[in-house]
């Protein structure tokens, strides 16, 4: 854990000295009162079939005589909504407080699924660098890829608490978060839960008016430990990297915008033991990309051995769920996706898609589609 507190402190030191790319005036300086109001009205089905006895299948053992469902993924819809008003107060213009609550519903439910209450304080450290300490809006705002972080996690977990430094401008995108996702006491017979996330993107100039390059790295460890609890199981830290290239052709307005990338993945397991049906994997993911106004398209191929992610989206990993009694150690998937976001006003979202996923050694198609409603506004009280 001591490391990851080094790697954090070492960001923390090196983002400031970013330089500024924001040519904005700055905000005059004065107390500020505002209250921000968010919520995410969403509706998502996956439709997946996946064979347990498939012939991509390999038992480490005999299979259970009532075999949970939930050991692989299977086809679900995420339907609700969730709503997060806070108070914005700015004494200044390099700090910013923020107070509310975050509420999350699925339908079909009497009681809300998350109450909590979010409480952050943020520092500008520099023009383009923010550090917050307390709730985030994490999720999507990290910009991680799918594989390694969910993407339904703007859904279902977009409320995160812990530590963040960000900084954007227009050539470096840069996240190095921690979210604190179980606390625990002495004696506790769970585990303490946390995640530390880098999300790194350097967007090059454009060269000749037509191209530029964009390097992405992107790193996560997910930690269950906890030196004072009393839970069974050893410590067990899941690593996760991604590094690639994506170049970008602009061909204008009318004709849109394309994109070549490729990724690798590698992943691990910290420490590693014999027990474990996974120790370490790695992934190639060669995607294709075509944005004109409000419309993409995406097409990509997924080609993984051993590949888990605790936080990724489950669809890409050889294991669902880490204990379970089987894996399909390689993985190949041929997806396709569409999507249409509309700003019928400036504060709120309509987003369409639809993702196709073809597993080629199970010759399957399972796809899904998404529909969302994301609002956000500003009421400025003082």
């Amino acid at each position: 854990m001591r490391y990851l507190y080094c790697i954090f402190f070492m960001l923390g030191l090196l983002q400031p000295a970013v330089k500024a790319q924001d040519d904005k005036e700055p905000e005059k300086a004065g107390e500020k009162l505002s209250i921000d109001l968010k919520s995410v009205n969403f509706f998502r089905n996956n439709e997946y079939f996946n064979p347990i006895a498939g012939s991509g299948f390999n038992l480490t053992g005999e299979l259970p005589l009532h075999l949970e469902k939930s050991l692989w993924i299977e086809g679900y819809t995420l339907t609700g909504f969730f709503l997060r008003p806070e108070l914005v107060y700015n004494p200044s213009d390099k700090i910013t407080l923020r107070a509310g609550g975050h509420f999350l519903k699925y339908w079909g439910t009497n009681g809300f699924e998350e109450v909590r209450p979010v409480f952050s304080t943020s520092l500008k450290i520099a023009p383009n660098t923010i550090f917050t300490l307390g709730s985030l809006s994490g999720s999507d705002q990290h910009r991680m890829y799918d594989p390694h972080f969910n993407y339904e996690r703007l859904y279902s977990s977009y409320a995160e608490d812990g530590l963040q430094i960000r900084t954007d401008n227009d050539h470096i995108f840069n996240d190095a978060w921690v979210s604190w996702e179980n606390f625990i006491f002495k004696g506790d017979n769970e585990r303490e839960i946390f995640t530390f996330g880098e999300s790194f993107r350097y967007t090059s100039p454009k060269f000749s008016d037509l191209i530029d390059i964009e390097l992405p790295v992107q790193l996560q460890f997910k930690h269950y430990g906890g030196q004072i609890s009393d839970y069974p199981e050893r410590v067990t830290t899941f690593f996760n990297l991604a590094a690639g290239v994506r170049m970008n052709f602009d061909t204008g307005e009318r004709t849109g915008k394309f994109g070549l990338e490729y990724t690798g993945f590698l992943n691990k397991v910290i420490p590693e033991r014999e027990t474990y049906i996974i120790n370490h994997g790695n992934a190639s993911w060669l995607r294709l990309h075509y944005t004109l106004k409000k419309f993409y398209f995406g097409a990509s191929y997924w080609f993984a051995d051993d590949f888990y992610a605790p936080n990724g989206n489950g669809i890409f990993t050889s294991v669902f769920v880490f204990d379970s009694d089987y894996v399909i150690h390689q993985r190949k998937i041929i997806t396709g996706s569409v999507s249409l976001r509309l700003l019928p006003e400036d504060y709120l979202e309509l987003f369409i898609g639809f993702e196709g996923f073809y597993d080629v050694n199970e010759e399957r198609l399972d796809h899904a589609i998404t529909l969302h409603l994301d609002f956000e506004n500003i009421l400025r009280l003082k």
